[in-house]
């Protein structure tokens, strides 16, 4: 069932606006931009030493995740750091081997609800076990992991979008509700040219944030 709660529906109005309307082209010219030139750091992140979802480290966090989540211009600090790489890691991969790699678009609500185990990682980075980390850090960090899956989240987006309270449920509620949303965003990746290891979740986030860097939207 899709969420129909009014929290998302101008997150959704808004989505389509990059993905059919009127946001399309600027997105296509700027998503190519951000990912095909070296003009932002944060085009690594999901490509830095391999990626994080490759399988040899698929699950666990390493310092490369800590480091690719600082070209995202996310701070993680020390004493979240140790928690994330040493003290907690044990549980922290346990959670990991058991959340998918399935997309969004094809996974069910019950693979990202709090009961899941993405769902509980998500809880567990936020819990005074990890200071000073933060829901949009503790997002980025996931993303990392599982990029099909899980989306990164940051202020500029959050605004851009209305402040959806819960922004996984929100895209897996826009994905469900028209399965074309998923093919015209792939088909739009085509266009761009040269990031076919780039995930759905990111094509939307980078033409997101890129259009709230430079203008609010009307």
């Amino acid at each position: 069932m899709s969420e129909t709660s009014p929290d998302y529906q101008f997150a959704h109005h808004t989505l389509d606006r990059f993905v059919y309307g009127d946001l399309r082209q600027a997105a296509v010219i700027n998503v190519g931009r951000y990912f095909n030139t070296d003009l932002y750091p944060g085009a690594r992140f999901e490509r830095l030493d391999g990626g994080g979802d490759r399988a040899e480290v698929a699950h666990q966090f390493t310092a490369s995740d800590v480091m690719a989540v600082r070209c995202l211009g996310t701070d993680v600090k020390p004493v979240a750091a140790i928690a994330i790489l040493e003290t907690h890691a044990n549980r922290l991969s346990a959670l990991l081997r058991r959340t998918p790699h399935t997309p969004l678009h094809e996974a069910p609500r019950s693979d990202i609800d709090g009961s899941s185990a993405a769902g509980t990682l998500a809880s567990m980075l936020i819990s005074e076990d990890f200071p000073h980390l933060g829901r949009m850090t503790a997002a980025k960090l996931l993303a990392r992991k599982r990029p099909h899956l899980l989306p990164t989240y940051d202020i500029v987006v959050a605004r851009v979008l209305g402040k959806p309270r819960d922004i996984t449920r929100c895209l897996h509620s826009w994905f469900h509700a028209d399965p074309e949303r998923a093919k015209t965003l792939a088909a739009m990746r085509d266009e761009i040219g040269g990031i076919p290891d780039i995930s759905l979740l990111r094509i939307l986030d980078s033409a997101i944030w890129l259009h709230g860097m430079e203008s609010t939207i009307p």
